[in-house]
């Protein structure tokens, strides 16, 4: 039951955040302050695909592993830059949040 809840609130987090990074300028903005605006279309849309892939794989084991499993190590990169680029403790707690909850879908999911 939490898997699910997990899978779910982690799945439509990820699906919206990666379709606001490509349009919404605060977004397009924080890619330019984190380094990365080369690379926020990748980001945005591996987001948005690994968000639909824990949405879509209540079934299919294997879309779970490697969707949580991507979004585990994005955000681990997300809170790893956070940390170079010294933003606060408040700033950087939605990343190490996101991690810890895609990892436990992670581990939970390769459990099965």
């Amino acid at each position: 039951m939490i898997l699910n809840m997990f899978r779910i609130f982690s799945g439509l987090s990820h699906l919206a955040y990666g379709i606001l990074a490509l349009s919404h300028p605060f977004y397009i903005d924080e890619f330019e302050r984190f380094g990365f605006s080369k690379f926020r279309l990748l980001i945005a849309l591996s987001q948005v695909f690994f968000g639909l892939g824990l949405l879509l794989d209540f079934r299919k084991i294997k879309l779970t592993e490697i969707s949580s499993g991507l979004l585990s190590i994005m955000m681990a990169g997300a809170l790893i830059t956070r940390i170079i680029i010294k933003d606060e403790l408040i700033q950087s707690l939605p990343a190490l949040g996101y991690l810890l909850i895609n990892s436990f879908i992670f581990i939970k999911s390769i459990q099965k």
